[in-house]
């Protein structure tokens, strides 16, 4: 109900029906709105709603309390500990002798008829019998004076599970442990056919132990047939803060319902605030209006807590939380073992079904899976078409997030048809044609966009976001950075400031990896900048922009600036997020790389190990990261010289990143690599095929003019070098000379290096004089690089030894 005079009309009626004898409110309702039926179901919905949260929005002071006798039974109240709608709880002991026990009584309002009395004492008979370490003992239950009853349950002292998260500053990987204990107790209750109706963080308590201990299923309803009758003559009991739509309606309440509460419970735990917070002090009727509005907004949108970021929250666990909040709930989990799944699945980094029509998420596992020709069979197609289609459910989580669902689901249903078209197009040209790889499909669908959409910028932008991801997930940064700017040429039109700096910092990392340092540089601080607007929320951002900040700082030559960047984030996210977590792990990669620049190999060796064993205990042996782990750490053995251990590592890599990812440009700086390491060996022949394998990967995923193509040009060179020198390899090391000054400058480290391999193969040919000048030069650029070059001062005094044993003279001058 939008409208707020049609709301304020529902307002207006159902106050004045509240007037009236609750027998008498529902005719008057059907006489005051007359032929509006409209009218008259959000009326009596939302009145309905009053009465089923009736006693739970009390914001004065509590009245008075009716005394309990001295003893109830077996028990002898001391003091009231707490009260609520569904009566109070007091502190009491044990007081027939035979053992000292302290317990909690809750005693409920006295509207139970005799025939309730009795199917009361039966169900809690049945809750009695509910042994699970997460659930708060049933001990006793009886009828006190006045037909009052009464339950009598385990004490248990601790603190609610939202303030524990607060006071405790817990990690989110705590959280969602926490969460889970939750779920398997009320995975226990359920399989023993009780629904709890009523959970909320105050019902679920953590002790010293860091163990969960759920309150109140003495208030549950039971799954029997039998139990009918109760549910029908009492009046239905919950907290409206955490109640489903369908209590808030007066419908069926189901285990689905728990499911429902259990979002509600993790939304506030992880966003250190509850969807509907900002209401808390409002009248009863705005309060229930807007339960019944429907899907509150994503969590990642409405974070304030200082340890769990917008990051961490956006994606899967906006997801996770955003389908067990579903209004309709066989849209929801359907059960609450099938939503800690899915929170298993997340913390293994795995797929959420909650995801399950998200298409770039979904898209980047196909194309993992299918890195080859995506189009060689049309099983490969229809596969990934199958999943593409899904997005339709994506743009509807899109929805629930941004709180505009109308025009995020017609921008939903464009994206996912293009992307649609996109699939079915390649397989449309598989006949008679060269099979299309996973980049050419991508290609092809991003060309289309200015005429796709050239009246919908919003649209446009949400396919380049898309797409642009997909690329960089390939590890392809030429399809990327058109993709990403064509994005932020659109930002005026999106109007989402969050977004911008996001994608301004995965172009900074796209155009970091292609070699542009200083517009790099440029982009992470513009994102920083807006980060730093509110650093608690963004501290996540903050921390992992921090990476590619070190390795600009490595790529200018400040060396233990970048290793002082790096131990600070690092010291931060061990405080915040503790050592065993993937950011832990890429930081300690990054570490390592900085250290082998530095100099020091044995502790690059030894950063890259200990990222390398946290991967794999992370079970992210294989992924992307852990292979340029990988990477970095066969790069140290080779650097000291270690060339067994260098060209073992190497191989694993390569047969790893081959398997799991095909092409890109990771899989051309890995060959690569290793390619130097068979040149060193010998092997002249198998260095040559890598190289050139490396080479044409290179061009196509980072560009002709990135580091990693020309530095493919030089490696093949130093192999033609090695072996039988072509009659034009001179001339290759010119221009590429020319190349790398234009492109990088005549101070950076690859410039000296194509300098030291050009005075190289003069001394070879027998040009001593252009050998002795070029080796001069390249000299001086090394020695002023520092650590970073001090490897190829070694090449240097190699190559001058050979120029000295040609002319018997010291060329050094």
């Amino acid at each position: 109900m939008s409208d707020p005079q049609a709301f304020e009309r529902v307002d207006a009626l159902v106050d004045a029906a509240l007037e009236l004898p609750p027998e008498a409110r529902a005719s008057w309702l059907r006489d005051a709105c007359g032929e509006d039926g409209v009218l008259l179901e959000q009326a009596s919905r939302l009145l309905s709603a009053i009465d089923a949260s009736e006693g739970f929005l009390l914001t004065g002071p509590l009245p008075a309390s009716a005394s309990l006798p001295p003893q109830l039974g077996a028990w002898r109240p001391e003091r009231l500990i707490g009260r609520g709608g569904m009566g109070e709880v007091w502190l009491a002991r044990r007081c027939d002798g035979r053992f000292e026990q302290t317990v909690a009584i809750k005693s409920l309002p006295a509207y139970f008829s005799p025939a309730d009395v009795e199917r009361f004492l039966a169900e809690q008979r049945t809750l009695a019998r509910l042994e699970h370490e997460g659930i708060a003992r049933l001990i006793d239950a009886g009828i006190g004076p006045e037909q009052r009853p009464y339950m009598v349950m385990e004490y248990v002292e601790g603190t609610d599970i939202v303030g524990h998260c607060r006071e405790r500053v817990l990690p989110l990987a705590q959280r969602l442990a926490l969460f889970r204990q939750v779920c398997a107790a009320v995975a226990f209750a359920h399989r023993h056919g009780v629904v709890h109706r009523d959970l909320k963080p105050q019902n679920i308590l953590v002790n010293r132990d860091g163990r969960v201990r759920l309150l109140d299923f003495g208030i549950a309803r039971l799954l029997d047939d039998n139990a009918q009758d109760l549910t029908q003559q009492t009046r239905a009991r919950f907290t409206p803060h955490y109640a489903a739509p369908e209590q808030l309606a007066g419908g069926t309440e189901s285990t689905l319902t728990d499911v429902h509460a259990l979002g509600l419970v993790l939304y506030e735990m992880l966003a250190g605030r509850g969807p509907w917070q900002a209401l808390l002090g409002g009248s009863q009727l705005v309060l229930v209006q807007r339960m019944l509005a429907g899907p509150p907004v994503a969590p990642s949108a409405a974070t304030v807590d200082p340890v769990v970021s917008t990051r961490q929250l956006r994606g899967d666990l906006d997801a996770i939380i955003g389908k067990a909040l579903r209004p309709e709930p066989d849209a929801r989990y359907a059960s609450v073992l099938a939503l800690d799944e899915d929170i298993a699945r997340h913390l293994q980094h795995q797929a959420v079904a909650a995801r399950s029509g998200a298409l770039s998420y979904r898209l980047r596992r196909a194309l993992r899976r299918h890195w080859l020709p995506v189009v060689a069979t049309t099983a490969v197609i229809l596969g990934l078409a199958v999943a593409l289609v899904m997005v339709a459910f994506a743009h509807r989580q899109a929805e629930f997030e941004r709180d505009i669902a109308r025009v995020e689901a017609a921008r939903g249903k464009a994206v996912r048809d293009y992307i649609g078209h996109m699939f079915r197009n390649a397989s449309q040209q598989q006949a008679g044609s060269a099979p299309l790889t996973a980049k050419q499909v991508l290609d092809q669908a991003a060309a289309r966009i200015g005429d796709e959409f050239a009246s919908d910028p919003s649209t446009a932008a949400q396919v380049m976001l898309e797409l642009g991801e997909l690329h960089l997930y390939i590890d392809d940064y030429v399809g990327a950075e058109p993709l990403l700017r064509g994005w932020l040429g659109l930002e005026r039109s999106v109007d989402d400031p969050v977004a911008a700096a996001s994608v301004r910092f995965a172009l900074a990392e796209t155009v970091f990896r292609m070699g542009r340092t200083e517009e790099a540089q440029s982009l992470l601080e513009q994102a920083q900048a807006f980060w730093r607007t509110d650093p608690r929320r963004y501290v996540d951002e903050l921390l992992t922009s921090r990476m590619l900040e070190s390795q600009l700082l490595r790529r200018s030559g400040d060396i233990q600036r970048a290793i002082e960047v790096l131990e600070q984030a690092v010291v931060e996210s061990l405080r915040r997020h503790g050592p065993e977590n993937f950011r832990a792990a890429a930081m300690h990669t990054n570490l390592g790389a900085a250290y082998l620049d530095a100099g020091d190999l044995e502790a690059g060796i030894d950063r890259s190990r200990k990222a390398l064993g946290l991967f794999e205990r992370l079970g992210m042996g294989s992924g992307n990261d852990a292979l340029n782990t990988l990477n970095n750490l066969a790069a140290g053995y080779y650097r000291a010289g270690d060339l067994d251990s260098a060209e073992q590592w190497f191989a694993r890599a390569v047969a790893l990143r081959r398997e799991a990812f095909g092409p890109s440009a990771a899989t051309a700086a890995l060959l690569n690599n290793y390619a130097r390491v068979l040149l060193q060996t010998g092997r002249l022949a198998a260095a040559s095929d890598l190289a050139s394998e490396a080479a044409g990967m290179a061009a196509t995923y980072a560009g002709e003019s990135s580091m990693l193509a020309l530095s493919t040009r030089l490696l093949a060179a130093e192999i033609d070098l090695a072996g039988d020198p072509a009659s034009d390899l001179a001339s290759r090391l010119l221009q590429l000379q020319k190349d790398v000054d234009t492109h990088f400058g005549e101070e950076h480290i690859l410039s000296a290096r194509v300098t030291l391999t050009r005075s190289q193969h003069a001394a070879t040919t027998g040009d001593i004089a252009a050998a002795t000048q070029q080796l001069q030069q390249a000299r001086q650029r090394l020695e002023a690089l520092g650590a970073p070059a001090a490897s190829f001062l070694n090449q240097a005094d190699t190559i001058q030894a050979l120029l000295e044993r040609r002319t018997g003279t010291d060329v050094r001058r």
